[in-house]
């Protein structure tokens, strides 16, 4: 359920949904992507396992929580959701923290004291929802009457940095805000230094460094899964690929671009050249005679090895070329190869009669259709090989949309902030209530507030039509009169394959100040539509 370059640090209107990341689907992951009906940022966190309760403390590495599974970091942000669930526990966080429980208003310290105390008890990170916090809080105490100030799916929020990133197992994941996952294998820290700077787009395929998306298409390459589509463990990989390129001298030079997993870290790759002389390492000692003959035995080793010619390193198939799902239906067509080195060129044909030799292209499919793959040689232009594949459209976007509304009632000003949303693994709603005391917003007691969902929104079956069908979504979760907590929300927790049907869906979300109700869906408003 499944995630980034740095949020823009500007005024933003935030409402981060976002599997594995934008969010949990009980213990999922989902991710999140810019939302253009609100301009909202979402994220996408893509990657979910089986949820479970149970407390759990990670260690830090590199400035960011490391968990031996994906159990553990499900029972981590589970537990976390349970205990901002009990007002007692918040309350005596809120005490820990130097809060009096028993003001009218609280200051924009959090909305999430228990997640706050956890990520200071762990230390050695900044979490992203801290740092998204910060600037809202920021934001607040300068009295903004803009700013949107809920920050969604907090608690997978505190397993991962500043930099969108969590370490499990072996692996390092970061998270994008188009939904893209870039997974670096065998703890590679000095790779993963390289790429958190950069775009998704701007990645593509490198030794140790594999590319996905929250659309899941090719999870089963990496990870085995639940039957709903979220991740159980992590699945050893052991792909071993090469490049190869052209220098001026009319030499070849192969470049290692394989993802082959190693209990220690150290795959071995041992090169057989033309005079029987060998080496070992990540790549060739030397570049090659276009007649030349060349093996490499490549072990990851725990007993699983694969021998490769030369024909085999320079062949052209499926596997060169990679199509990935971006979101809202646009999709990326890329060679593994370096283009503008590589002996191919590319050529791209789609199903609506359009073509491409764009590296990479970027297309938008709102049908099912196919994209054909062709590669030429750039020597004597010939077709070296070429493939189909089939585009299948989702039914639909994940997708979250937000709201501000002020009102004046007995004197006193309010502020309440809205989302309604759905992710991989989770439809829901939410509202933050703020009262302006002294120019600020801040968090206020009143006399009740409530949230409710009403409608449908899609869910894909995975037939080999990829079927759509209307789901139902009702139900509420309302509180009394208190401060605590300082916001309401109602989910409803589904499989990975949910999407928004547009218009469908909406939010009735509220609080009730001196015996009046008002929000969306209160005094003569709309509700929040998630269109």
């Amino acid at each position: 359920m499944f995630h980034h370059q740095a949020f823009s640090k500007a005024k933003i209107k935030i409402a981060f949904a976002g599997i594995f990341f934008c969010l949990l689907f009980l213990a999922g992951i989902i991710g999140c992507r810019k939302d253009s009906t609100e301009a909202a940022v979402t994220q996408s966190l893509p990657i979910s396992p089986q949820d479970r309760s149970g407390d759990v403390t990670p260690t830090v590495t590199h400035g960011m929580l490391h968990f031996d599974s994906f159990e553990q970091l499900s029972n981590f942000t589970k537990s976390l959701e349970t205990k901002e669930e009990d007002s007692t526990l918040v309350k005596n966080a809120y005490t820990a923290l130097g809060i009096n429980v028993n003001a009218e208003t609280i200051p924009n310290l959090t909305d999430y004291p228990i997640c706050l105390t956890t990520e200071t008890t762990i230390g050695g990170y900044t979490s992203a929802r801290k740092w998204e916090e910060a600037i809202i809080n920021a934001a607040l105490n300068q009295g903004d009457d803009n700013i949107n100030s809920i920050v969604l799916f907090p608690y997978w929020k505190t397993a991962i940095n500043a930099d969108r990133a969590v370490h499990i197992g072996k692996r390092i994941y970061k998270y994008y805000e188009n939904g893209g996952v870039a997974i670096v294998l065998n703890d590679d820290w000095s790779l993963y230094d390289v790429i958190k700077t950069q775009t998704y787009e701007s990645l593509s395929r490198a030794y140790n460094l594999v590319l996905t998306s929250e659309e899941s298409d090719d999870w089963t390459n990496y990870f085995i899964l639940n039957t709903d589509g979220s991740i159980n463990t992590e699945k050893k990989v052991f792909q071993p690929k090469f490049n190869s390129a052209q220098t001026v001298d009319g030499k070849l030079a192969i470049s290692n671009i394989s993802w082959v997993e190693s209990a220690n870290g150290t795959p071995t790759f041992q090169w057989v050249y033309s005079d029987n002389s060998s080496s070992i390492g990540l790549n060739p000692t030397r570049t090659l005679n276009p007649d030349e003959t060349l093996s490499v035995t490549v072990s990851d080793g725990s007993g699983t090895s694969q021998t490769l010619n030369i024909e085999d390193i320079l062949a052209c198939s499926v596997e060169n070329f990679v199509i990935t799902n971006m979101g809202n239906n646009l999709y990326k067509f890329g060679p593994s190869f370096n283009a503008s080195s590589s002996p191919y060129y590319t050529k791209w044909v789609f199903s609506d009669g359009t073509t491409s030799t764009a590296n990479p292209a970027f297309k938008t499919f709102t049908s099912n259709g196919w994209a054909r793959c062709e590669a030429w040689r750039v020597i004597g232009n010939t077709l070296a090989c070429q493939f189909t594949k089939p585009i299948i459209v989702k039914c639909g976007d994940k997708k979250t949309v937000t709201g501000t509304q002020q009102f004046t009632q007995c004197g006193q000003t309010w502020k309440l902030d809205g989302s309604i949303w759905v992710q991989a693994g989770e439809v829901g709603c939410k509202v933050k209530y703020l009262k302006k005391v002294l120019g600020v917003w801040v968090p206020a007691n009143n006399q009740g507030a409530c949230a409710d969902l009403s409608g449908k929104y899609k869910r894909e079956i995975l037939t080999p039509y990829h079927d759509c069908i209307d789901v139902t979504a009702s139900g509420s979760h309302c509180l009394g009169n208190g401060t605590y907590p300082t916001s309401v929300s109602h989910t409803i927790s589904d499989v990975t394959s949910i999407f928004s049907a547009p218009s469908q869906l909406s939010a009735g979300l509220g609080i009730k100040v001196c015996g009046v109700w008002r929000g969306w869906g209160y005094s003569g408003m709309a509700r929040l539509v998630l269109n």
